[in-house]
């Protein structure tokens, strides 16, 4: 069997993070097409359906998964691989049964949730949400396998799995969009059925994703259990319940945030008209901040749902060997990448606001574009808060600790939904608003998170390398990346956007070096953590002249 060399949590995390972020960019490149062949009008009801699904999904695609990561961790640590297939086996019909009842619900539902939840009683809306149903179904099929691949710390799978779904959404998805609102474009429903074409879409790409993941986790059962070795488990008592008292805490938790948009969804637009913003201008400051704002602000957080998504098996592994010290290290480490990743992008997406939406999305409207760059100036920072938050997360659940985060989102929740009650109905802040609402939740989620998880593992985080040497190196590096940005508006007008792209991509190619360069000079990273890293051991040639 092929388990005396264990992949390490940084690898699982690099390979789930270059994943993710290639996904995120091609999630965004999926927006800025679909922006293109439906408008700001036919994107309104892609906007509005999707936190539903994303709240519903949650169900079958945050605990359980977890779950099944930790308990095939834990028994794989210990030899016990017969007991590891058998917690997959459980849990997998178990999503199977939660995929059903969410498809029917979603599926039926759909007219009452158009109504009552979305606040529309346009056939668009419920007919988008019918065409997005049966993807719950396979999605939770497809959690089923990453759980237990990531239980293995095998992260092919996932990743591989990711790419196809973002790959075949692009492909599905906007051909049948572009169909669907050419055939409906005279009609009423144009920008309705455009809509319906993207989710239609979206369900095809997770039944394909499943194909995908499929023979990768038949090749590695059967590299963990060879056929003709494998012997009968011995019945393991407690399996469902085990599995139920890890993800319900993580599954409520997980909830909390999809609930706060599905929320928001429902709340927003109705605070803009009351502040008095005429009905499609709130719909217009919608879309703009869920298509040009939140979507790029979601390229960098892919990152840190990446390494808590590495960390939990990781820490459980160390946990099953009673190895405290390794789930210090874990930890510890875990919260400095989120930090050193999260801060960069978010001082990055702060300084590059309106180059970086003007180089996606070239053809948005100039009121829209200002709109977009001042809400993406302050929102920018959300993702250093989310990178800590759902980081730190992922080392509470690999401790057992899952009801922790499960508080603090809750306390975070609350406070933005009272923000958006207090702020957006006010007409000087109005779709601004949102934006405060969100940074207030993740700030409170991170720093009860962090605070949490130095308590719990005793784990020490030197204020110095963790926090201040990556302020400064973010902050350095921010006032390259503005320098270089505008540097080039001596020479080409940067309201062209070929003058103005290539810009925005070598002021964000100096800025990533300058980083990168910073980082090594201040020795955020010490030399073995430095080892860890995929090519890591390249880099302490530095250390070694110095």
């Amino acid at each position: 069997m092929e388990q005396t060399r264990k992949p390490s949590f940084i690898k699982g995390a690099a390979i789930l993070a270059a994943a993710s972020l290639i996904c995120k960019l091609l999630g965004v490149l999926f927006r800025v097409f679909a922006i293109r062949i439906l408008g700001e009008e036919g994107m309104f009801f892609y906007e509005k359906v999707y936190p539903t699904y994303s709240w519903l999904l949650i169900i079958s695609s945050s605990g359980i998964p977890i779950a099944i990561s930790r308990m095939v961790a834990a028994r794989v640590a210990r030899g016990a691989f017969e007991e590891a297939d058998n917690v997959f086996k459980k849990a997998f019909w178990m999503l199977f049964a939660l995929g059903i009842v969410t498809t029917a619900l979603m599926f039926f539902g759909s007219g009452p949730i158009a109504a009552y939840v979305l606040d529309s009683r346009d056939p668009g809306m419920s007919a988008s949400l019918r065409a997005l149903a049966p993807a719950l179904f396979f999605t939770s099929i497809l959690c089923a396998y990453r759980g237990y691949l990531q239980g293995l710390q095998r992260m092919n799978g996932t990743g591989l799995s990711q790419l196809a779904e973002q790959v075949f959404k692009m492909l599905f998805g906007l051909s049948l969009a572009a169909i669907l609102h050419k055939q409906y474009a005279h009609s009423e429903i144009g920008a309705a059925m455009g809509s319906v074409g993207i989710l239609l879409g979206v369900t095809i790409s997770e039944l394909l994703a499943v194909a995908v993941i499929y023979p990768i986790y038949r090749k590695e059962r059967k590299r963990l259990i060879p056929t003709e070795n494998r012997q009968a488990a011995e019945m393991e008592t407690g399996i469902l319940r085990t599995l139920l008292a890890i993800a319900v805490p993580i599954t409520l938790g997980a909830s909390i945030l999809p609930i706060a948009n599905v929320v928001d969804s429902a709340m927003i637009t109705r605070l803009l008209v009351r502040a008095g913003i005429p009905g499609k201008e709130a719909d217009r400051l919608y879309v703009i901040l869920c298509t040009y704002v939140r979507s790029i602000i979601n390229l960098p957080a892919g990152i840190s749902t990446s390494l808590s998504m590495a960390v939990v098996p990781a820490i459980a592994t160390a946990m099953a060997r009673s190895d405290d010290s390794g789930v210090k290290h874990l930890s510890a480490m875990s919260v400095k990448l989120a930090i050193a990743i999260g801060l960069p992008c978010a001082v990055g997406l702060s300084v590059l606001a309106r180059p970086a939406i003007f180089l996606l999305y070239g053809s948005i409207l100039p009121q829209s574009l200002d709109v977009a760059e001042s809400l993406m100036r302050i929102a920018a920072f959300t993702v250093v808060f989310i990178s800590i938050s759902q980081t730190a997360t992922g080392a509470l659940q690999g401790v057992g600790k899952q009801r922790l985060p499960v508080y603090f989102l809750l306390i975070g929740g609350i406070t933005k939904i009272i923000v958006n009650l207090v702020c957006v109905s006010i007409p000087s802040i109005n779709i601004f608003g949102a934006v405060y609402s969100n940074l207030s939740c993740y700030g409170i989620a991170a720093i009860l998170d962090t605070i949490a998880l130095v308590v719990v593992t005793k784990t020490k985080l030197p204020v110095w390398d963790v926090f201040v040497k990556p302020i400064f190196a973010s902050a350095i590096m921010g006032g390259f990346a503005y320098v270089t940005y505008h540097a080039f508006g001596y020479l080409f007008d940067l309201h062209r956007y070929l003058f103005s792209a290539i810009a925005c991509v070598v002021a964000i190619l100096i800025a990533i070096v300058v980083y990168f360069v910073l980082i090594l000079a201040l020795k955020v990273f010490s030399r073995d953590e430095l080892a860890l890293v995929p090519g890591g051991r390249k880099l302490m040639r530095f250390f070694n002249k110095n």
